[in-house]
């Protein structure tokens, strides 16, 4: 049965405190009490038994919905006040980072957690930021639309990615590509100064050749799970990326509600493992996202109904309908077939999301159900929670992931057990 990964956007408040503060992006009290609720909701997940918390990696949110700059910080940080859950981003925006600094980055935050570590990687859509971060690297944000922007997006991502691998699985790092040179230049660093004395004897052999001239690199230290941590895909909804993740063994996230259309896109990930030689199941190494408002068996269908509502209105309408729907996430809410807005002028966005399929509510017992409907469909690997905790009220949010914890998973055999690190001698 799956596992379940909370994804957790870093808000420091809702619209009211929004408003208020504004611009509480850069309120350093906000912060900090966003950090404190932050370790509150790690240690219940850990305690609870999930597997996973994860966050986005976003600059410059003045206006606070999704306050993470540094996730990899945030994850060592959080990961100390747990003892099994894991830590992770969906994800790191691979061509605004240069993959060498990168790939030595996770594999120290994958040593501070001793293998409670995973690595979500993303293509990048904000051009606020992406595009002022990317200036350097001569890449800007992007839709999957081929473009130019597009092309080059890929390109580096690609590059960056396989950089990365490399970084991570060889001792002695070379490359030549479109975009990175290993040695730079290619031909070699000449008159490495320690190259007799040091690096010739300790080194890695090959590092430097009999002139003392550097013809290859080593990326320290190593992961500490061998021989990388999981790798997952942020949110792929476009086929291109599923094959993509089939070809490189990478677990997407797929944000798309209709089941029919999750069945085309899981298809096309196992023609991309095919084409490597892999053959998954149906579901293997797929992450489903969803969200969850539960309550409490004995609830009426319109007390609950009404509540979802409501929650939904104050909690999810200010990220869904005022952030998501502006990128153009709303199509992962589109039916088959359908053409049009997402949502429908005067559809109410609950809804949409709970007729999609994007969003599972009801009491403890219609969850299951429905959950139960979409496993048998989709016997997935991961469960992606779309959490918007700060948004959401702490003692509301903690209360949800307790009924689901307790109350839901147990049904499905979902439950905790310890981290898996795949460590290996040497």
């Amino acid at each position: 049965m799956p596992e379940v990964i909370l994804q957790v956007y870093p808000a420091l408040g809702a619209e009211d405190e929004m408003k208020a503060k504004r611009p509480i992006g850069r309120n350093n009290e906000a912060y900090q009490s966003m950090v404190e609720g932050m370790i509150e909701l790690c240690q219940a997940a850990d305690e609870l038994g999930y597997w996973g918390i994860t966050h986005v990696e976003h600059h410059m949110h003045s206006e606070g919905m999704e306050i993470s700059p540094a996730p990899i910080l945030m994850n060592v940080h959080l990961g100390h006040y747990t003892k099994r859950l894991r830590h992770g981003q969906l994800g790191l925006v691979l061509p605004s980072h240069d993959p060498i600094r990168l790939a030595e980055e996770i594999a120290v935050a994958d040593h501070f957690l001793k293998g409670r570590f995973f690595v979500g990687m993303a293509r990048g859509y904000q051009a606020r930021w992406h595009n002022i971060l990317g200036q350097k690297f001569g890449v800007t944000s992007t839709t999957s639309d081929q473009g130019e922007a597009d092309q080059r997006n890929r390109l580096l991502f690609s590059e960056n990615f396989k950089i990365m691998k490399k970084a991570w699985m060889n001792d002695l790092l070379t490359h030549d590509g479109p975009t990175y040179q290993i040695p730079y230049p290619k031909e070699g660093i000449p008159n490495w100064p320690p190259a007799a004395t040091i690096t010739g004897k300790y080194g890695v052999p090959g590092e430097v050749d009999e002139h003392g001239t550097i013809k290859g690199v080593s990326a320290v230290p190593k992961p500490y799970q061998l021989p990388h941590p999981p790798l997952f895909q942020a949110f792929g909804a476009s086929p291109g990326t599923l094959q993509w993740c089939g070809e490189e063994n990478v677990t997407p996230t797929i944000l798309a509600g209709p089941i029919p259309k999750l069945k085309e896109l899981m298809n096309i990930y196992l023609e991309g493992a095919a084409s490597r030689g892999r053959h998954p199941k149906l579901g293997e190494g797929i992450g489903l996202c969803r969200q969850f408002y539960i309550f409490e068996n004995g609830t009426s269908e319109t007390e609950w109904k009404a509540q979802l509502r409501r929650n939904v209105e104050l909690y999810e309408a200010p990220v869904w309908s005022g952030w998501y729907e502006q990128f153009g996430f709303m199509e992962g809410a589109r039916l088959v077939g359908e053409e049009g807005p997402v949502p429908k002028p005067g559809e109410h966005l609950a809804d949409r999301l709970v007729s999609s399929g994007l969003l599972i509510a009801g009491t403890v017992d219609d969850v299951k159900r429905q959950l139960e409907d979409v496993l048998k469909e989709l016997p997935v690997d991961f469960l992606v929670w779309l959490f918007h905790w700060g948004m959401i009220p702490r003692e509301e949010g903690l209360r949800t992931i307790e009924l689901f914890a307790n109350e839901v998973c147990p049904e499905f055999g979902i439950k905790s057990h310890p981290a898996e690190t795949g460590i290996a001698a040497g």
